[in-house]
């Protein structure tokens, strides 16, 4: 009988005797050899792949192994936000004190929380009656939080009353910071040696021009007489204590101001020397009460513009039944968020911290209502409660405690939400160009190339936010970043001057963005 490669034997079905199984295991070993020899074709003809760390990432190495940063506390990580890739990591989810990058988080929960067009107010109203040009009652005006009230501001809100045509108020004029709970600091604050710092300056409902004064000294025209001594705004709330003389000796300007609380006020002491023909000197100073402070230049303004007040400065709720005069709204939060970011103002953070607190959670705002807006918020974007700690809203407490991963996924995450993304990043500074970076890195391939926030106390240094880069090849030949990504340097415990360590973290940004890596 002939064999084929089906072989049936005449009979019945089941007698029939199949050789394709064998067929089919000869064809599939032929496919086996076949692709294993075309792996090993193409494993020839592949680019050599190198596990070897990128040249970015030795450069990097290399500058923080300078003798500045021996027994610091480092935390490195770079981000492509073109691939999502990591660039450089070191100690990147170690806690670490961020200081005024804080503010990086602070603002991204406002944007989120309350808007971009979020506009804090400031109400006047009052009791009694009006009896032509005569209010027979008391005058309040009560605060929101808001922390652009400037003098300008104030006086375009005295000026719409004065236009309503009163020009005599027969009661009190009655501050009400009820918005906010009375603690005036934050935990982890340094106040022993800088209790009167602007950076310093307290927190409050009603609030005005950052709750700072101004103080000018101008050096007398001959020596042995007292400089002269100037406030802004000029207020009776501060009483000046001028001790300072001016001398002809050409050895410098001691002089030193201090504020020190005196019951509803502040005195403002003025001392030590000033040479003849020396420059204004300015200094700025916080005050010990907000609600007074305000109401106290409110009364002032209104008596310069012509209205008659009988009745004295007082704090106080403003009861329900009154009638309101007037409403001021301030510009928008994402105006607000740029001079909280760019020019890092402490005061701004912590306003807007209690007012999260107050408007998401209920009045009156407190920092502890406001750190869990925050904490909400960076539980959305994946941060989970229990791996970092806050204490406040600037990074003025040392208390704080966050990862460069926790900044940089909170600068990749506002990137991508295009809700937000343009008022966030311009809230930066501008490498080189302004607020805390315009003496940085001028001149330089990084300059414009890069928008940060920068973080500064006692032997902490850090510097986070975005630049543009070319890109960088990896050892394989494939492209590690491109275009923009988000980094955060965070440095602790270092015992050199500070001017050093910016140096460094600015070598480690023009390893990043400039042509020649």
């Amino acid at each position: 009988m002939k064999v084929q490669s089906n072989v049936i034997l005449r009979g019945k079905p089941e007698e029939s005797v199949s050789l394709r199984p064998f067929a089919s295991l000869r064809v599939t070993t032929v496919l086996f050899y076949c692709l294993l020899l075309t792996a090993y074709c193409l494993l020839l003809t592949a680019p050599a792949f190198s596990l070897e760390p990128s040249p970015i990432s030795n450069k990097i190495d290399s500058i923080i192994q300078n003798r500045c940063l021996s027994d610091a506390k480092i935390g490195i990580k770079i981000v492509s936000l073109k691939t999502g890739e990591i660039v450089y990591e070191r100690n990147s989810d170690v806690l670490l004190v961020p200081a005024s990058n804080m503010k990086l988080i602070t603002s991204a929960a406002a944007l989120s929380k309350l808007k971009p067009n979020y506009k804090f107010k400031t109400t006047v109203a009052h009791d009694g009656t009006i009896d032509g040009n005569i209010l027979n009652g008391n005058l309040y005006i009560k605060g929101y939080g808001d922390p652009k009230l400037v003098t300008e501001e104030l006086l375009l809100v005295v000026r719409e009353i004065r236009n309503s045509g009163i020009d005599e108020i027969t009661g009190d004029i009655v501050a009400d910071d009820s918005f906010f709970d009375s603690e005036r600091t934050g935990k982890g604050w340094k106040l022993d040696d800088d209790n009167s710092r602007a950076y310093n300056a307290r927190i409050g409902a009603l609030s005005l021009n950052f709750n700072t004064i101004t103080v000018y000294v101008d050096s007398a025209e001959s020596h042995r007489e007292r400089p002269k001594v100037i406030t802004n705004p000029p207020t009776s709330f501060v009483e000046v204590i001028n001790k300072a003389v001016t001398n002809r000796r050409r050895v410098g300007t001691t002089i030193t101001v201090d504020r020190i609380e005196d019951g509803g006020g502040d005195k403002i002491i003025v001392s030590g020397e000033v040479t003849t023909g020396k420059k204004r000197m300015h200094y700025y100073r916080n005050i010990s009460n907000p609600p007074l402070y305000t109401a106290t230049v409110f009364k002032e303004f209104l008596e310069r513009e012509g209205i008659t007040i009988k009745g004295n400065i007082k704090t106080g709720i403003q009861p329900e039944g009154t009638e309101e005069f007037l409403d001021h709204e301030s510009v928008p939060l994402s105006i607000i968020v740029r001079d909280l970011n760019k020019i890092s103002n402490n005061f701004i953070a912590e306003q807007i911290l209690k007012t999260m607190g107050a408007e998401i959670k209920g009045a009156p705002g407190t920092t502890e209502k406001g750190l869990e807006v925050v904490e909400e918020y960076l539980n959305e974007i994946g941060i989970q409660k229990g791996t970092y700690t806050i204490a406040d809203g600037s990074g003025l407490s040392r208390l704080n405690r966050i990862t460069p991963s926790q900044i940089v996924k909170v600068l990749s995450s506002m990137y991508d939400d295009f809700r937000f993304q343009s008022e966030y990043i311009s809230s930066l500074s501008v490498m080189g160009v302004d607020g805390s970076l315009k003496e940085r890195m001028n001149g330089s391939e990084s300059q414009e190339m890069v928008r940060g926030k920068t973080g500064t106390l006692d032997g902490v240094s850090a510097i986070s936010g975005y630049a543009a880069s070319p890109p960088i090849k990896n050892g394989g030949g494939g492209d590690l970043r491109g275009g923009i990504f988000a980094f955060s340097i965070i440095m602790n415990d270092f015992k050199c001057d500070v001017g050093k360590v910016w140096n460094i973290q600015n070598q480690i940004i023009s390893a990043l963005t400039e042509s020649d890596n």
